[in-house]
């Protein structure tokens, strides 16, 4: 799939990139699917700007893994924005340290090379971050603290973000806001030694800059309407 397509809009409160129309809403859906309909695969499914699975192309350079495919909804905002907002192949894969902990730690410690971030999304008493973290002390990882349960998310937040020294974790905010914003985290790290990463962010960084200069050509009639 080209980058130019689909295209995406911002919302009015967080950078997430939201189909503009019903059949790009359906293209998007449609991914989703196929990317839980292969995830059972071992080595998890690639994705890129070009498509997912055998239509992607180009290494790894991002894993975004979950403990569930119930996650993939929410995980799909940084999976969306590291391939469309700036052109990183990810890996996308189920990895469940209460269901099986020895799968992850084979998928873990058996990374393609060209990984060089870590992406992890939990909820509840979310130990898949850290778990992750004391794995694989040469990379970075990410938490996504996902709103679920009793506690909305407060657990999964205070578990990250509460671990012991030497095993770090850099956690993002509580949803949708959180994934977004581990996709850009984990593109700073990357444009460090690349040049077009980086680029791409200062872009990124531009929209969000039009996107309020707008608003503030529209706000004197959205006074009025809401007068």
């Amino acid at each position: 799939m080209d980058r130019s397509h689909p295209e995406f809009s911002e919302s009015a409160y967080y950078d997430i990139p939201l189909a503009k129309s019903m059949s790009e809403k359906y293209t998007m859906l449609k991914e989703d699917e196929c990317i839980q309909a292969a995830l059972s695969n071992e080595h998890g499914v690639l994705v890129s700007p070009e498509g997912i699975g055998n239509e992607a192309k180009g290494a790894p350079k991002v894993l975004v893994t979950m403990g569930s495919d119930s996650d993939l909804p929410l995980m799909m905002k940084a999976v969306n924005t590291l391939r469309y907002e700036f052109g990183i192949p990810c890996l996308v894969q189920i990895n469940s340290v209460h269901r099986d902990l020895r799968s992850v730690v084979k998928h873990i410690e058996n990374l393609p090379t060209s990984v060089q971030v870590i992406i992890a999304c939990a909820g509840g008493a979310a130990h898949l971050p850290g778990n992750i973290a004391d794995l694989r002390a040469d990379l970075p990882v990410i938490g996504v603290p996902r709103d679920l349960g009793a506690l909305k998310g407060i657990d999964a937040l205070l578990s990250m973000v509460q671990m012991p020294e030497g095993a770090p974790v850099a956690v993002m905010a509580i949803g949708e806001a959180g994934a977004v914003n581990a996709a850009i985290h984990a593109a700073k790290e990357l444009a460090i030694a690349d040049p077009a990463i980086k680029e791409r962010l200062m872009t990124y960084a531009e929209k969000r800059k039009v996107r309020v200069a707008s608003q503030n050509q529209t706000l004197e009639k959205k006074l009025h309407d809401c007068s």
